[in-house]
């Protein structure tokens, strides 16, 4: 899948480059205009493109330090308010945190993964309410959520630490 960042819902401390395919965190908001779509009380930034239905598929290449979730949100997701992702029923990520990784949706799960991930598979199946993560160096599945999905989904990513990006493969 040819996933691309939004511009438009990308938090001011995000800045996307690499023609909207990279988000860094940074220390200074940009100026920019707030709309409904945008991000203000996350550190986050949807992709551009939403499903309905089908199977999808999407890699992102992640630091091995720093803090940033990615995964995938619902178009409800709130954006001017913080996101708990370990207590939201809108969103169902991976999260590296202090150098801890987990599972997060509604609960918490604390995942022990051998190797520092450097670049992950996000599978998506709408139908089946499936969200798969995999290391994409070796197909190696990392987590699986069940979820019914009644609206669109969107690929969801969040960087919250400095010096720390993610980009899409």
């Amino acid at each position: 899948e040819q996933v691309m960042l939004d511009p438009d819902t990308a938090h001011p401390r995000l800045l996307l480059s690499d023609a909207n395919k990279a988000v860094w965190f940074r220390n200074e908001e940009q100026n920019l205009l707030d709309t409904p779509k945008r991000f203000t009380g996350s550190l986050s930034v949807l992709g551009s493109q939403g499903f309905t239905s089908g199977r999808h598929y999407w890699e992102v290449e992640v630091r091995e330090k720093g803090s940033w979730a990615v995964g995938v949100a619902l178009e409800s997701v709130p954006r001017k308010e913080p996101i708990y992702h370990g207590s939201s029923e809108k969103t169902w990520v991976l999260q590296l945190d202090c150098g801890h990784y987990s599972a997060q949706s509604m609960s918490t799960d604390w995942l022990v993964v051998k190797k520092k991930l450097k670049r992950i598979r996000v599978c998506l199946h709408y139908e089946m309410g499936l969200v798969t993560f995999y290391n994409a160096k070796n197909m190696m599945q990392i987590f699986q959520f069940k979820a019914t999905f009644t609206e669109k989904v969107f690929p969801y990513f969040s960087v919250s630490s400095k010096g720390t990006h993610i980009r899409v493969c």
